[in-house]
């Protein structure tokens, strides 16, 4: 944020703010190299992560990019001015400006000096007649920084209110949001049922959390990365048969989209379709949820892509809807990764229509 500030007048001033030392002078580049890591790693995972958007989204790339290499500047000049102004201070009385860097003690008279401005470095820069100098206000303590500028008068007090109140307001919604999409990536995420493939269990209008606990947290596939990585060792248990997931459906045109249907076969486990019935391990597989519907392969011809008949392979699992007759799922594309799962259906908490009916029967633990 740029202030521009001058001498106040109206009061005797005679105050010395030394550099930051020691243990606050580590706190603060520690501060600063952690900044340095989110930024980056931000930029990165919301670009893949954040919900309702085509991914990569490529806007948060270019204004993460620019905020990423504008912090960079700074921390830079942070280091080159610790480096200069190290065991210094700078002593502001009525008549005079004095500074003292690593080598040297120097004083600017009042009289010479126009205005001060606070720049986006964090410098202080103190403007002459015929010169301009700049000192290190970031590199002070919090308390220091404040009391300094409280010495002085702002020359636009409105201006620097706005700046401080838009600076406030994108401060709190980008921390929000990144907050907001980690949970969403990592812990629990809202849904909405559009379609009847997963009728009777879910119906059309049904509103559900999905919890991305149970079966630990995927990071997803970020610039650099050759996959999501899915940190097994965090998980409350694996996925088993029944589960009811989201997922990212290994169909190239429905990447953006997400899925949710039943977990039936697991991997190494021999699936079969036969007379209407799935059979897991040579054994007819009970399934209530489908409500009679038979299951089979007529609309979606068995070919090398979706033969999915045999011992599902290690890493890969199949899932049905619960509608049989109008669900695309496995049978359509195939095994689906285990990778692509992004949670599993916790809890129906709304469906508009039922809810105005008085219906709250359905809702509760999704089963």
């Amino acid at each position: 944020m740029i202030q521009f500030l001058r001498f106040d007048q109206s009061r005797e001033v005679d105050s010395t703010f030394n550099i930051i030392s020691g243990n606050d002078a580590v706190k603060f580049f520690a501060k600063r190299i952690l900044y340095l890591i989110l930024f980056p790693y931000s930029t990165l995972f919301l670009a893949v992560a954040i919900p309702f958007v085509q991914t990569p989204f490529m806007p948060v790339y270019f204004v993460g990019g620019l905020a990423t290499t504008f912090y960079i500047f700074r921390f830079i000049n942070h280091i080159i001015k610790y480096k200069k102004y190290k065991g210094g201070y700078i002593r502001i009385t009525n008549s005079f400006v004095e500074i003292k860097n690593a080598s040297a003690v120097f004083k600017v008279p009042a009289e010479e000096i126009i205005y001060f401005e606070i720049n986006p470095l964090g410098n202080l820069l103190i403007r002459e007649k015929f010169a301009a100098t700049s000192f290190p206000r970031v590199l002070l303590s919090e308390e220091g920084r404040e009391a300094l500028v409280l010495l002085l008068q702002d020359m636009a007090p409105k201006r620097t209110a706005i700046y401080k109140k838009i600076w406030e307001f994108v401060d709190a919604i980008t921390v929000a949001l990144v907050l907001a999409v980690h949970i969403i990536q990592y812990v629990i995420q809202a849904y909405y049922i559009p379609t009847g493939s997963m009728e009777e269990t879910l119906q059309v209008g049904d509103h559900l959390f999905v919890e991305k606990i149970t079966y630990g947290p995927i990071i997803p596939k970020m610039l650099g990365m050759k996959a999501p990585i899915h940190i097994k060792a965090l998980s409350l248990r694996d996925i088993q048969r029944g589960d009811i997931v989201i997922f990212t459906p290994p169909i190239e045109k429905e990447k953006h989209k997400d899925y949710i249907k039943r977990c039936i076969a697991l991997p190494g486990d021999e699936f079969h379709i036969k007379d209407g019935y799935v059979f897991i391990n040579g054994q007819k597989l009970d399934e209530p949820y489908t409500l009679g519907k038979i299951t089979d392969y007529r609309d979606f011809p068995l070919t090398k892509n979706n033969n999915i008949e045999g011992i599902v392979p290690e890493g890969k699992v199949i899932v049905l809807g619960d509608n049989r007759t109008n669900s695309s799922d496995s049978r359509y594309f195939g095994y689906l990764d285990i990778t692509a799962i992004k949670g599993k259906a916790f809890i129906l908490y709304w469906n508009t229509e039922q809810i105005l009916k008085g219906d709250f029967t359905r809702l509760g633990i999704i089963k």
